[in-house]
């Protein structure tokens, strides 16, 4: 699981950052919306943590597809899994994400990012990948693509690559080997789940 640590601080640190008005498309000006709407909600100091978590669930739940994103990941053993496994997992995957990714946001230090246009996806008219470029106060920008799928005008985030690689397959490849290992979805949902009891998932 770790590597998959690299690129989902990417994403959720982007999802903290301000973007100047350049949208030309609506995905486009649905990261830039998101992105501000999550910077100004949970780099707000005078909150406590309990609240700043459930702004942050709440986020997590209003910008991203997590039940589709959680049957990619899973992939056949989500064909097999009840719809109580299925929930358990959603659940504790969404707690996975808020004890790695929510701390973050107490350490931003004005970091920009700017989107530079969509690409479209050549087979699913109501799929694109918006491209962003993650500017950092030390080091080599980032680029990333997010993909966006548009539901009757209603937007939500199903992907992101850093540098070419996808979050969705990064966490597809290491959680199969979890459920190699442990005997499938219920394995990897009581794996998940004593790590987060031990807080490891926090950062460094």
């Amino acid at each position: 699981m770790k590597s998959a640590i690299k690129y989902l601080s990417v994403v959720f640190l982007i999802l903290g950052l301000s973007a100047p008005a350049l949208a030309q498309d609506n995905a486009e000006q649905f990261i830039q919306d998101f992105g501000s709407k999550a910077l100004e909600e949970l780099t707000d100091q005078s909150i406590s943590s309990d609240e700043r978590e459930k702004r942050f669930r709440s986020l997590l739940q209003e910008g991203f597809d997590l039940r589709s994103i959680s049957q990619f990941i899973i992939a056949r053993h989500w064909r097999s899994s009840s719809e109580e496994e299925r929930k358990q997992f959603i659940q504790v995957f969404e707690d996975y994400l808020i004890q790695r990714f929510l701390p973050l946001f107490e350490k931003y230090q004005g970091e920009t990012f700017q989107t530079n246009g969509i690409r479209r996806d050549a087979q699913n008219e109501n799929l694109s990948w918006v491209k962003v470029t993650f500017k950092r106060q030390q080091g080599d920008p980032v680029n990333t693509e997010w993909r966006v799928r548009n539901q009757d005008g209603s937007f939500s985030i199903l992907d992101v690559r850093a540098e070419g690689a996808s979050m969705a397959l990064t966490l597809r490849d290491e959680y199969a080997s979890v459920m190699n290992q442990r005997g499938g979805l219920s394995g990897l949902i009581d794996a998940l789940r004593q790590k987060l009891d031990q807080g490891a998932f926090r950062p460094d």
